[in-house]
């Protein structure tokens, strides 16, 4: 697919930061805005913003994650007076630390990852947690705030998570999304309605039963719903056992019933969904959730088939949000 450099004719356009403007899709008057956006994974980038600043000093917090001992750490600090250098820097200088655990470590403190233990396996696709400090974990933050700042309001709070083919990225901007969110201080729902080919389950590694089918099927919400341990405002439903008849599940009215009660308690709910060329089911989640984020691979996407899917789901009442182009 190649790239626009056009911009687009609404009110807002393609605007975070210094990210390059990608699509270019015809926006209809009604929609509010629509934001066209690339997002790339770069080298570490150490210009930190501060979001909630821990008051704990850095080798209190290398301990906590199991970076470093409380003996090694007694020992850095002894050493620190002599080397005088700063006590991150101290500890890779005596190979207590590397520089992805300083990294870690500084994160955490700058409220950029929650306290985990080595013994839990985080996915790598789960860049806001595994590299928070990198440009592309930056450009997440920036989507998100844009969601928040121009999108978000009281009764429109539920945004399905679209693509048209299988393999651009939807389950992996949808996780990385919630927890920029989370991180952001929002009470947040991830919900996996990709009965296809499930994702979010492996990705925050927790079981994949019972899950969303199983909501749809009669279980109560609090049944299924899961709160990730490490994020303290992040929630997920996860897709369930796979049912034998997705689309058909979907058409009943139980999603928008649930969507309807959630989108009260949660400051923003976030829907994976399946690929939109292959299967009608993320029109259907488009449907009950009411706006669409369409996202797109570079050098994979087919321009035409995100302008198609938009227009598909203008058509049918489900505001375009925008197009993220995503190069991850």
């Amino acid at each position: 697919m190649k790239a626009s450099s056009s911009s687009s004719s609404s009110d807002i356009t393609a605007a975070v930061s210094d990210l390059t403007p990608a699509l270019d899709v015809p926006v209809d008057k009604a929609h509010e805005f629509q934001w066209l956006t690339e997002v790339q994974l770069q080298g570490p980038n150490h210009d930190l913003v501060a979001g909630r600043f821990s008051q704990r000093k850095l080798g209190e917090i290398m301990v906590m994650l199991e970076l470093l001992s409380a003996e090694n750490r007694d020992f850095a600090l002894e050493q620190q007076a002599t080397l005088r250098l700063p006590f991150g820097e101290c500890c890779i200088h005596l190979n207590l630390i590397d520089a992805e655990g300083l990294s870690q470590a500084l994160a955490w403190q700058f409220g950029l990852l929650s306290p985990t233990s080595k013994s839990f396996t985080l996915s790598e696709d789960l860049v806001m947690l595994t590299r928070p400090l990198g440009s592309y974990a930056e450009a997440l933050r920036k989507l998100g705030s844009r969601l928040v700042s121009h999108w978000l309001r009281p009764g429109r709070n539920v945004l399905a998570i679209t693509s048209p083919a299988p393999g651009e990225g939807r389950s992996h901007m949808a996780a990385n999304l919630a927890i920029s969110l989370d991180q952001a201080g929002l009470r947040t729902l991830l919900v996996d309605a990709d009965f296809r080919n499930p994702r979010q389950h492996i990705n925050f590694n927790v079981p994949q039963h019972p899950g969303l089918s199983r909501l749809l099927c009669g279980f109560a919400p609090e049944e299924v719903v899961r709160q990730i341990p490490y994020l303290s405002h992040l929630s997920l439903i996860t897709s369930g056992p796979t049912p034998p008849n997705p689309s058909e599940l979907l058409t009943r009215n139980g999603l928008a019933v649930f969507l309807e009660k959630a989108r009260e308690y949660y400051d923003i709910i976030l829907i994976d969904t399946p690929a939109s060329v292959t299967f009608s089911d993320a029109e259907m989640i488009a449907l009950a959730s009411g706006s669409a984020l369409i996202i797109a691979r570079r050098n994979r996407t087919r321009e035409r088939d995100v302008r198609k899917l938009a227009e598909r789901f203008t058509k049918n009442g489900v505001q375009v949000v925008g197009t993220v182009l995503n190069s991850y």
